[in-house]
């Protein structure tokens, strides 16, 4: 996600921060070729082809609401909404690559939501084309928060009865926007297949898929490829990994804590900030072990770890379950808790200390 104006991570997250000076063609110390195709294969592309399958279905049912303005296709449209934000939770501890290059993490999920903007272009007269808004609009009003906030009050779906005309029109150009960066992620990771209907999107928007960034980051160290070494592919992995724990407890949890204001908390009207702050863990547990949705496949630094120093190893599955473990003891939603001072000061403590091992621990182990 894409926090405007307060939050700063605290932690260096760029590739361009190694101090490794691997180089093309230089003596790799281990050879990470299969950890890192896995990472690829298994994590980050299942990933991402989980949100784009359903930003596709949740299109389909907002038309659908559109159409009929029926409660069940509104219903419809929420529970696709949520299947589409938990593959997103679930890819941001490797929001690196075509997230971060092509500006796709705060066009997807820009926060806080700008309400009073978004009520104005809701009161005014332009037509509200998925053009207009890719074209006219920012960030702040497009993307998974704008759509939550046509879709939802009070952690439910709206009633059908109350969404307006002028609303209808605008959840429609933002859903088929949302669609289309979802497939555009996917694809630059991936590529696509000519005659599908990923290959016609990203036509018309003029993408071009034909050197996926999924292949350059299992070429690391080769000619063509963006990264060095393998070295810095896996540096990179880690420090997203790094940067999302850091962002969980001390930008989603402790700054709304701190401030105490309902309007700081991520995907408060939908009542989904819990499920989303465990989703992001499960994407630095998912890049350890290499897999989502509790899949296992392959090779991953999990087993490597294990091989190096199995109480590194221990010790990161460990502070993952203990985070979880702690996400799970905050009652829903999380915008009636900023008050619990022991239930989110014990969440905070548990996701730093996961942040604390993976910089101190792992990673020193894997690059050496």
């Amino acid at each position: 996600m894409k926090k405007i104006g307060i939050f700063i991570l605290s932690l260096c997250l760029l590739n361009s921060c190694s101090d490794n000076d691997d180089s093309i063609g230089g003596e790799e110390s281990y050879d990470y070729t299969e950890i890192i195709e896995d990472f690829v294969d298994n994590t980050a592309i299942p990933t991402y082809a989980d949100m784009k399958d359903n930003s596709i279905a949740m299109l389909s049912s907002v038309e659908a609401f559109v159409s009929t303005g029926a409660q069940a296709d509104l219903d419809q449209a929420c529970l696709d909404w949520k299947a589409t934000r938990k593959a997103w939770e679930s890819s941001e501890a490797f929001l690196f690559g075509p997230a971060d290059y092509q500006n796709l993490d705060p066009l997807l999920d820009s926060w806080p939501l700008d309400q009073a903007q978004l009520d104005q272009v809701l009161a005014g007269n332009q037509e509200l084309t998925a053009d207009f808004v890719r074209e006219g609009l920012g960030a702040l009003l497009r993307g998974f928060h704008t759509l939550e906030y046509l879709l939802f009050r009070d952690g439910a779906a709206r009633t059908a009865a109350d969404v307006t005309d002028r609303e209808k029109e605008y959840l429609a150009a933002v859903t088929e926007v949302l669609r289309d960066d979802c497939i555009t992620l996917w694809a630059l990771w991936a590529g696509v297949e000519d005659g599908t209907l990923e290959a016609e999107v990203m036509d018309d928007l003029g993408v071009d898929v034909s050197s996926p960034f999924g292949t350059q980051l299992k070429n690391s160290g080769q000619a063509g490829s963006s990264y060095l070494s393998q070295i810095n592919a896996v540096e990179e992995i880690i420090e997203g990994m790094i940067g999302i724990a850091d962002e969980v407890a001390n930008g989603k949890i402790a700054e709304p804590v701190g401030s105490g204001n309902v309007l700081d908390v991520e995907s408060w009207f939908s009542w989904n900030s819990l499920t989303d702050f465990k989703n992001n863990i499960r994407s630095i547990q998912n890049s350890y072990i290499n897999g989502y949705d509790g899949s296992t496949p392959g090779a991953s630094l999990s087993a490597y770890v294990a091989e190096m120093d199995a109480s590194v190893d221990a010790s990161v599955k460990a502070k993952i379950q203990v985070s979880l473990d702690a996400l799970n003891d905050i009652p829903e939603p999380f915008r009636n808790n900023l008050n619990n001072e022991e239930k989110t000061t014990a969440a905070i403590n548990a996701i730093n200390a996961l942040a604390t091992a993976l910089q101190n621990e792992l990673k020193p182990l894997v690059v050496q």
